[in-house]
């Protein structure tokens, strides 16, 4: 499905208008329920104060679905006056575990012609989570008009925690929202900010942010929220943040319903999720409350990429999504071999990657995308020295570890 598009920037990021029949959003929308626990009490802060940490939103957004408002909303579908000029927001790109899609053969996109956009949506996969607007969509159920178009917002791979943002936006003021469902999407305690409370989706986002605004981070002014197209000046967040979630965890879900399956006030802490055995290699230091050295591995490792593999190559592979999911998944080689104990400054990731900083990576070699990761992560690991052949090869890529050897031989 190919439809065109309004493309709108706004503060936050980048979203797209579009119209699509209720039936199909039946088919690729989910929505993301956030679970209840009863607090005690929840102001501490002022809506304002606490609209600023946003930081901290938990990634489930929707309320319970009232079955009488749905009802009511199919009986309105039926009648001749019927009307829905609000948009239904969706964030796109993610399964309903809450992953990030890579496969482009699956992934929406947005396509611009002379000026024009495109949404192009390649699969009826429900990879598209409603943020508001799920009382509309789901009154369509079981109504006799589902082919009715309804004018959506999409946001192309908008990380979970800010799905809860808009929803708390959207949603403070209005008086059938309880207030405790609104608080309840601020994932740490109101009064301190407790981060020990946070889920890994939720310090993925804090990292991610604090990465954007630090001056002389590698990533500042560069994280864009909803982009849909990469470019030299701007990476996508969800990239990101996506990565760093894969050092602290390989559940995030599951780490997310453990931890608010208790109050803050009954001891909602990372305590909670040591019972699960998860071999991600900074799940230790996550576990630990060890923020500062998990930050600083991730700043350490990114800031050595700048001043070698970015050196004389600001226009290259690794400032798009898979570039950056490769260098995650070499940072989740190394820590994983060295160690949580391993002294992970600037200066040894420079020493890993000093050679790469001639090196051509805009060749046709990384021009296929079905393989650019995987080129990518090898051609890192053993260029830098930190893999051998024999650790690399197996017999689907036994090729292209030859190709890669050849061009670690002869950079161009």
């Amino acid at each position: 499905m190919r439809i065109p598009a309004i493309r709108i920037e706004q503060p936050l990021g980048v979203f797209f208008a579009v119209s699509l029949s209720a039936e199909f959003l039946l088919k690729v929308c989910y929505t993301i329920r956030t679970e209840f626990v009863d607090d005690e009490d929840y102001n501490h802060n002022t809506p304002k104060n606490m609209m600023e940490k946003l930081f901290s939103l938990s990634p489930g957004s929707q309320r319970n679905k009232d079955e009488k408002r749905v009802d009511q909303i199919t009986r309105y579908t039926e009648t001749v006056s019927a009307s829905f000029p609000n948009s239904i927001i969706l964030g796109v790109n993610y399964d309903e575990d809450g992953n990030l899609i890579e496969n482009e053969s699956k992934r929406w996109t947005v396509e611009e012609d002379n000026g024009l956009y495109y949404l192009v949506i390649p699969t009826e996969e429900k990879l598209a989570s409603i943020i508001d607007g799920q009382h509309r969509l789901f009154a369509f159920n079981n109504s006799t008009k589902k082919g009715m178009p309804l004018l959506c917002s999409v946001y192309l791979d908008l990380p979970l925690p800010y799905h809860a943002q808009i929803f708390a936006t959207i949603n403070m003021n209005q008086k059938k929202v309880d207030k405790n469902h609104i608080y309840q999407l601020f994932q740490f305690e109101l009064e301190q900010g407790d981060s020990e409370t946070w889920s890994p989706e939720t310090l993925s986002v804090y990292f991610a942010r604090v990465l954007a605004e630090k001056e002389n981070s590698p990533f500042h002014n560069k994280l864009k929220l909803g982009i849909s197209e990469d470019n030299n000046t701007s990476i996508s967040m969800a990239s990101v943040v996506d990565g760093i979630i894969s050092l602290i965890t390989t559940k995030p879900k599951d780490d997310r319903e453990k931890l608010y399956s208790k109050t803050i006030d009954d001891g909602r802490s990372r305590e909670l999720l040591k019972e699960r055995t998860d071999n991600s290699p900074l799940r230790e230091l996550y576990l630990s409350n060890k923020d500062r050295t998990m930050y600083d591995i991730i700043y350490n490792y990114f800031d050595a990429v700048e001043s070698t593999i970015h050196k004389n190559n600001k226009d290259n592979v690794f400032n798009r999504t898979l570039g950056i999911h490769a260098l995650f998944d070499v940072l989740k080689e190394i820590t994983k071999n060295n160690g949580i104990e391993f002294k992970y400054s600037k200066e040894y990731f420079e020493g890993l990657f000093n050679s790469f900083s001639n090196f051509n990576f805009k060749i046709e070699f990384y021009g296929i995308q079905t393989k650019l990761r995987s080129r990518l992560k090898n051609t890192l690991l053993l260029g830098s020295g930190f893999k051998s052949e024999a650790d690399l090869i197996t017999k689907f890529n036994k090729e292209d570890i030859q190709e890669i050897k050849q061009l670690i031989k002869t950079p161009a």
